[in-house]
């Protein structure tokens, strides 16, 4: 296994994560409630005067932060989050330059990235402390942030995350880097062929969407900023973020912390790359007392899609957790 995904594997992962849930014997109806996602929900002004979305679900405390993988927008994981908010509120993240938050600065690395989440949650009125929930890249993020705020730290829930000492300075960022640059060129000139047909991402939502918001996904899929976005973040994985984790990394005490891996990297089949990644998660579990790094059998990169009953069961141990060490009690907001 790699842990950057190739565009055309990403986008076959992302529309069985738009898809999952629904019936396989008929097409499902369009269901009008999804066009929450035509506006956007929270929005917080940051410093800057950037905007910074918020989609939130759900009530109860501790307050769960969500921070999805690279390409991934929080219309990834609305069946997942439907569930997760039985439990307790739920905020997934837009990250600057997705959906309806602002382009960002570049470079867009963990630091801006964790920056633009806490001034957001102080700003949009969120309060802490928060259980974080970060798959794939979004693990950088939430790290980055317990680490950096671990008094605002409940839990942590890590699916198939980068390992930034795997990454740092010793990979290339993925083939995909190339193809953004030049996305976004075609983006600003308005030359974009529909349907990805010039190799570039505009990602199928599926069955149960309207109209309207297959065109909304397709247009923000059309955003030189978007291309941009993406491909800072892949640079800055195996660069500039992966420093960051490097000198930030602290022991957590004893919070809830659980490492969700894909049962690849740690297999008989898998290479130097893939051992060495395998340790390091369980290095990454470690930061914690109370810490577990978990192999997801039978699982890709995208565990929350190929095993939702298992993400779903980790999910409510963690909140029931940090529920019951205090770590749940909710703060005021600033």
């Amino acid at each position: 296994m790699r842990y950057t995904f190739s565009m055309k594997r990403l986008l076959i992962a992302l529309a069985a994560s738009f898809s999952a849930g629904m019936a396989c014997a008929a097409e499902p109806p369009v269901d009008p409630a999804r066009d929450v996602y035509l506006h956007p929900q929270t929005l917080a002004t940051l410093p800057d005067g950037r905007h910074l979305n918020f989609f939130c679900e759900g009530e109860g405390s501790p307050t769960v932060l969500v921070s999805p993988g690279w390409h991934i927008p929080d219309i990834g994981w609305r069946t997942l989050q439907a569930e997760m908010a039985k439990t307790t509120r739920v905020c997934i993240v837009n990250r600057a330059g997705y959906g309806f938050s602002d382009p960002g600065p570049m470079p867009r690395d963990t630091a801006a990235e964790v920056k633009d989440m806490h001034d957001g949650l102080q700003a949009a009125r969120i309060p802490g402390p928060y259980v974080l929930v970060g798959h794939s890249l979004g693990g950088f993020d939430i790290r980055l942030f317990a680490y950096e705020h671990p008094e605002e730290t409940a839990g942590l829930l890590l699916l198939d995350p980068p390992t930034e000492h795997i990454f740092q300075h010793t990979r290339t960022p993925d083939e995909d880097v190339d193809l953004m640059q030049r996305c976004a060129a075609l983006a600003r000139k308005e030359t974009l062929v529909p349907h990805g047909k010039d190799g570039c991402i505009e990602t199928a939502l599926g069955p149960g969407w309207s109209q309207a918001m297959h065109d909304r996904y397709a247009a923000d899929e059309r955003r030189p900023e978007w291309f941009e976005t993406l491909r800072s973040e892949d640079i800055s994985m195996v660069g500039r973020s992966a420093d960051e984790m490097v000198a930030a990394r602290r022991k957590l005490g004893s919070i809830p912390l659980v490492v969700l891996q894909a049962d690849e990297d740690c297999g008989p089949k898998g290479d130097t790359f893939d051992r060495a990644r395998c340790a390091e998660l369980l290095s990454q579990a470690r930061d914690s007392t109370r810490g577990e790094r978990r192999i997801v059998a039978g699982a890709s990169h995208m565990i929350q899609v190929d095993k939702p009953d298992v993400f779903l069961a980790t999910f409510r141990e963690v909140v029931a957790q940090a529920r019951a060490s205090g770590l749940a009690t909710a703060a005021k907001p600033r």
